[in-house]
């Protein structure tokens, strides 16, 4: 009897591997270009749930909450005692907004951050908000129990995360010691109330436990903790983000430790209020450069601190060029690709009304030129919205490949209406990918996904790493985006899971979004008894169909397996029919 891995085929042509594999890429220089007038190509959604509503919003997040497959949207409060917006994807551009659950009904302790991803790994989006009250109060984490149905959880089920007071600012999920389950940085203390920050470690049992080491000890202004792996070494990275002190890069081991090597990182210490960060691979080169986003909290208007990654992790500053050299109140910042050119472009959001912009543009979309060079946009309802904004986040709620985008605005300055903006396409095809970890986490945050394609006639490699584009005040969604062009076919696309795992698709049809599982595997279980018992390995919730076969070519089905124990496992007896000389079995997800 032979025990057969699963292996998500797409098409006929598509092919999977495993094994280490390198990246290739294309290192491209600054040079200085013309500015000639740009669009933002979006059209303004007025009649929608989303912006029906004023409220001090601050930060819109993107995320599955009932797995239907349509991105639904959950916008926090910094109103005391407000409501949060909870707002359910219909599947036809329209939204439904949700008023019952804690969600939606408890009143707001004042949010500046929150995230969205499944930290139980149960195969359900979960929330989680941080509390900016100054009465001091614990983050608020909201497990999704199944379809969209939230419960507040307590220190009694899941530990001192929900119930350890501070003034937090924004809050982070990453996979730092790589054991398949997320934690959990808590960043305390901006602006006003220095405080020391939070990590809490995932104990893999729905609990977390607060951990003391170099990054928690000192009483800091911390924004956001930003989790990243620009060394490529698989692990994830962490840049704090501090107003008023020195900003601090840790790289870890993979193992759990930390070490600070923000000297000689080429990153810079203190000098400005920074609020945020924005890492993409803008060059193409495989590897993730970055943006660092300043305010100047109560002073004068400032510059964003543009960085390009050296491949090793160290890094150096661009000091020419719109993104360097433009100044204002800048708060949270994304690269997308918004015309799926094949090249990532710049969003970042201004707090309160601009005073340096031209032409009275406020929040600002940089395109890039493919050369290394950006442009500013300067037309279009994106652009020219006026208002007090917090976070942007991007994700494509209509599946038409394109990635809209929600902006929260009114932050701590007055009540006011969110903005919904559609992407209004173009001819350039694309690809989005959603990876479902099982080895790895269940929301794959911290897995690299690589297309290469002939775009314009130039084979190229590009990078999306999940969940290391978010941002102070936004989450973005978790699924990969990749614009493509006039690329026909993606020639390699290739997913690196946290856990060491690599799969591959070869000659992917564009114009389509894929689901790509984690290697799954089927194998005989342990067993003291002569019966012979089949252990499926993969994502909770999954479905899976059993086949056996004698010669590997006739395959007829035996049952149907669904995931639902806590690690991720099922079992099965083949009954006596099933026993030949010689058996193999298979399972496909379904």
């Amino acid at each position: 009897m032979k025990a057969n891995r699963t292996a998500l085929s797409l098409t006929r042509s598509a092919r999977w591997v495993a094994g280490a594999v390198a990246a290739l890429g294309t290192c491209f220089g600054l040079n200085a270009g013309a500015q000639p007038a740009l669009e933002a190509p979006f059209t303004q959604i007025t009649n929608s749930p989303v912006v029906s509503e004023s409220s001090m919003w601050t930060t819109p997040v993107w995320i599955d909450i009932d797995n239907d497959g349509w991105l639904d949207l959950f916008v926090a409060t910094f109103t005391p005692g407000g409501r949060n917006g909870l707002f359910h994807n219909n599947g036809d551009g329209t939204f439904t907004q949700i008023t019952t659950g804690p969600v939606a009904t408890e009143g707001s302790p004042q949010i500046f951050g929150a995230a969205g991803a499944d930290y139980d790994n149960d195969g359900w989006s979960d929330i989680i908000v941080a509390s900016n009250n100054r009465t001091l109060q614990p983050c608020r984490l909201y497990r999704n129990t199944g379809s969209g149905v939230f419960t507040r959880m307590t220190g009694a089920q899941v530990g001192t995360i929900a119930t350890d007071v501070s003034h937090a600012f924004g809050v982070s999920f990453g996979d730092y010691d790589r054991d398949g389950h997320l934690d959990v940085f808590v960043a305390n203390g901006a602006a006003d109330i220095p405080q020391q920050d939070f990590l809490f470690h995932n104990q893999g049992n729905g609990r977390f436990v607060r951990m003391t080491n170099q990054i928690t000890t000192a009483a800091l202004s911390t924004a956001y903790g930003s989790w990243a792996d620009p060394d490529n070494d698989g692990n994830l990275d962490l840049l704090v983000i501090n107003h008023y002190a020195r900003n601090d890069f840790y790289r870890t081991d993979g193992l759990g430790q930390f070490t600070d090597v923000t000297d000689g990182s080429g990153l810079p210490g203190a000098g400005r209020v920074s609020f945020g960060t924005a890492w993409g691979d803008y060059d193409s080169d495989g590897d993730l450069d970055l943006v660092i986003v300043n305010m100047g909290y109560q002073g004068p208007i400032v510059g964003n601190w543009f960085y390009r990654n050296h491949g090793d992790g160290t890094f150096e500053q661009i000091t020419t060029g719109p993104i360097a050299e433009d100044q204002d109140h800048f708060v949270s910042g994304s690269w997308v690709d918004y015309d799926n050119d094949g090249w990532l472009d710049l969003f970042v959001t201004i707090l309160g009304p601009s005073s340096s912009a031209p032409g009275g543009v406020f929040n600002r979309l940089y395109r890039n030129q493919g050369d290394g060079t950006f442009l500013l946009v300067t037309t279009g309802s994106l652009v020219t919205k006026t208002g007090a904004a917090g976070g942007a986040a991007w994700g494509d709620y209509d599946h038409d490949g394109f990635p809209d985008v929600c902006v929260a605005y009114g932050t701590i300055f007055s009540s006011q209406r969110n903005a919904l903006f559609r992407n209004n396409g173009n001819s350039n095809n694309w690809i989005k990918v959603r990876c479902v970890g099982t080895d790895s986490n269940r929301s794959a945050i911290g897995a690299k996904v690589r297309a290469k394609a002939r775009i314009g006639g130039v084979d190229r490699w590009q990078l999306r790493q999940i969940g290391c584009n978010q941002d102070w005040g936004a989450f973005n969604s978790l699924e990969a985006s990749v614009g493509l062009g006039d690329a026909t076919v993606v020639d390699t696309l290739r997913v690196e899971w946290p856990s060491g795992i690599v799969q591959e698709l070869h000659n992917v049809p564009v114009k389509q979004t894929l689901t790509i599982v984690e290697r799954t595997e089927l194998k005989i279980a342990p067993s003291g008894s002569s019966e012979v018992e089949l252990l499926l390995k993969g994502p909770r919730q999954q479905r899976y169909q059993v086949e056996a076969s004698t010669n590997l070519g006739t395959w007829l089905p035996v049952t149907s397996l669904t995931i639902t124990n806590a690690d991720g496992t099922a079992s099965f007896k083949p009954q006596p029919a099933n026993h030949k000389p010689r058996m193999f079995f298979r399972a496909s997800p379904q």
